[in-house]
């Protein structure tokens, strides 16, 4: 008889009746079951849906702080300009419009003042970025050809019921 078939016969206990079997042998193999995947799947859609939620809102909060820190920019470059030219300008804010606006004027507080690369000199904020309330008169804050605020106190523009806040601070003596 055969080498390989008796040791085939010795290793299953029966007789192969001249077949030769082939005996795989089962290895533990690295890896991970169903149920490990499934549950790392549902973890990470949890993380993930949390994380996307918080995005949005960290992402509209970053939008506004462009809009805010775009007002100020606008206003400075208002003062700058007017500075060079030896004119007095305003700035006059509408709270109660939707969306709110502000607009800027020079010399007589009724002229346009349309600065360099704009179209207008009335800004509309986007609507996420609205003035809950401000202590500027109806008919403007002015700055003097020096560029300083003619007020008596602070003037404040507030966004967002406080979130964000623009203060004109007053010239001190």
């Amino acid at each position: 008889m055969n080498n390989n078939v008796s040791r085939v016969q010795n290793l299953t206990g029966s007789k192969s009746a001249g077949t030769y079997r082939r005996f795989f042998i089962i290895r533990s193999q690295a890896g991970f079951t169903m149920i490990e995947l499934i549950a790392v799947m549902v973890i990470m859609t949890i993380l993930a849906s949390s994380t996307i939620g918080s995005y949005s809102g960290f992402n509209r909060s970053l939008r506004l702080f462009e809009e805010v820190r775009d007002m100020s920019r606008k206003i400075q470059y208002a003062r700058d300009y007017c500075i060079a030219r030896n004119e007095s300008f305003w700035l006059k804010v509408d709270d109660s419009a939707i969306p709110s606006t502000y607009s800027l004027f020079h010399n007589n507080s009724s002229t346009a003042l349309v600065l360099p690369d704009e179209n207008s000199n009335t800004f509309e904020l986007p609507g996420y970025a609205d003035i809950t309330s401000t202590n500027i008169v109806a008919g403007g804050l002015e700055f003097d050809a020096l560029g300083e605020p003619q007020v008596t106190a602070n003037a404040s523009i507030v966004f967002e019921s406080g979130t964000h806040t623009i203060v004109v601070v007053t010239p001190t003596g």
